[in-house]
């Protein structure tokens, strides 16, 4: 189940890459191709979080200062 800060953090992602992708280039792109861009964004990053959401590196812990 997807919580509701994960789905607010997946929708912005998803605004910002589409208003990116529509305003930023020089050539006129479509607004269903700019959406698309920003889906694919957005379903990349969900599935990057899903399975591989944050790698933590402990340091060892040696007594033998």
């Amino acid at each position: 189940m997807i919580n509701k800060i994960n789905l607010i953090k997946y929708l912005i992602l998803l605004s910002v890459v589409t208003l990116s992708t529509f305003y930023i280039p020089n050539c006129s792109i479509i607004n269903e191709h700019a959406i698309y861009v920003g889906l694919l964004a957005a379903t990349t990053f969900a599935v990057l979080d899903k399975y591989f959401p944050s790698i933590i590196v402990e340091p060892k812990k040696d007594n033998y200062y």
